[in-house]
């Protein structure tokens, strides 16, 4: 039970990140602290978006994780 728990927890903070960094990463690079030249290179824009794919990445961990234990 406490891992279904964990799981709704890492969903709700992680899958929120996940969801700002894939749909939105025009926003989430207007709000960082990088310089104006920087958030420019189409190479961040990428990388946003790559982390938010290992945010759902975890997401999706958390719950297997909690599955399985269902059935230990």
């Amino acid at each position: 039970m406490e891992m279904f728990i964990v799981a709704i927890v890492i969903t709700l903070i992680f899958g929120s990140i996940s969801y700002m960094l894939l749909k939105h990463p025009e926003g989430a690079i207007q709000m960082s602290s990088f310089s104006d030249k920087f958030k420019k290179k189409p190479f961040l824009k990428k990388y946003i978006k790559f982390m938010g794919w290992w945010f759902l990445l975890l997401v999706i961990a958390a719950w297997s994780v909690a599955i399985i234990s269902l059935f230990e």
